[in-house]
């Protein structure tokens, strides 16, 4: 679930009614507005919960491409 921030509280409001404009939100986020980058391989362990698994990284050596 990917939401604009000023939806956030009513997202995570427990005391909210309203199915309708719960509903609303369920819709898919624009992808012009998604970044892509790599990150550090800490976020495939468990234990790594905090904001540095979201930190973008540097790759040492490029990939090679799975699909051409």
């Amino acid at each position: 679930m990917i939401l604009d921030r000023e939806n956030y509280d009513l997202w995570l409001d427990p005391g909210t009614q309203n199915v309708a404009a719960i509903s609303e939100l369920l819709k898919p986020f624009d992808a012009r507005l998604m970044r892509c980058y790599p990150v550090s391989s800490r976020v495939n362990h468990v234990a790594n919960d905090d904001e540095e698994c979201s930190r973008p990284v540097e790759i040492a050596e490029p990939q090679n491409r799975l699909f051409v």
